[in-house]
């Protein structure tokens, strides 16, 4: 049955029954119908925003997945910037807002991509205003957070990489 001969049956049945019905009866009718409609929207609004976060969720471990392959695969030629960046990424997909250094080294020195010093590469990355340092002691492991343009730039450097197809897959951030 089309959307119209629904409306023109609804239009027909309804009239029908206003007829039948008590003034009373028809504003009790017009609220449980209200109360229906607010229920219909409710729910339509619900399962979008369930679907939608189970897209998200896949779409991050998605991401998760890659950058652990990028890491395990030694055919990826990282520079110690592109290393840092993407385990901070990581760090973020996985909840971290933020992070510190050691944080970081024990993650890349699991995947045997430790760069010689991440708390240098944390600085440069902070001047390029990929990241923003939390703090900054002499002696302690610095907090840190990727801003929002790093992390564009890691998205962009996960999807280059993750494009790149046979060979061996160079640096492309410093």
């Amino acid at each position: 049955m089309s959307n119209t001969d629904i409306l023109q049956k609804l239009a027909s049945l309804t009239s029908e029954m206003s007829d039948q019905m008590s003034a009373d009866q028809m504003r009790l009718f017009n609220e449980m119908m209200s109360k229906k409609l607010e229920l219909k929207l409710a729910e339509e609004a619900f399962f979008a925003e369930v679907g939608q976060q189970a897209d998200e969720d896949e779409s991050v471990s998605e991401s998760l997945r890659a950058i652990r392959a990028i890491f395990n695969d030694a055919s990826y030629r990282l520079s110690g910037t592109e290393t840092v960046l993407l385990a901070s990424y990581y760090k973020l997909l996985e909840g971290s807002e933020e992070t510190d250094t050691k944080k970081l080294n024990v993650l890349l020195h699991s995947h045997h991509r430790k760069p010689a010093n991440t708390t240098k590469i944390v600085d440069t990355l902070a001047k390029k205003e990929l990241m923003e340092i939390r703090s900054d002691g002499l002696h302690a492991h610095k907090q840190f957070f990727l801003t929002n343009t790093g992390q564009k730039q890691a998205a962009d450097l996960l999807q280059q990489l993750s494009s790149a197809v046979g060979g061996e897959r160079l640096s492309v951030v410093d």
